[in-house]
């Protein structure tokens, strides 16, 4: 029986990741961020091009590394830093959906909007 992996919490890296990387090397990235790993977090990389997205979960027991690759798109914010003053941002639940969707993923479920210029 397969148990889905659950997460609270999500850290989107902003900035591109080489996607050759396993786990071994995506951990050490997140430890010289924030020093430890939290339990149930979703961590996101994506590569310098926004073709490909990395999905690093710690659920508690181990770690599962999950990647994803859109058939015939880029995801989309994601071809260039998102900000120049954080290491990452956390994003919310329906950001999360429509950015491994391929979709607009910004302002979903904020309060306030960013425009995009």
């Amino acid at each position: 029986e397969f148990r889905r992996v659950l997460f609270r919490s999500i850290w989107l890296s902003t900035t591109p990741m080489d996607m050759r990387c396993g786990s071994g090397k995506l951990l050490a990235h997140i430890l010289t961020e924030h020093q430890s790993i939290r339990p149930h977090c979703a961590y996101l990389f994506y590569n310098k091009a926004g073709t490909r997205l990395k999905v690093f979960i710690h659920d508690g027991l181990g770690v599962w590394l999950c990647s994803r690759q859109l058939d015939d798109n880029k995801f989309h914010g994601l071809t260039k830093s998102l900000t120049t003053t954080q290491t990452g941002i956390s994003i919310n639940r329906e950001q999360f959906n429509a950015l491994i969707s391929g979709l607009p993923w910004r302002n979903m479920g904020k309060d306030k909007l960013t425009p995009i210029l």
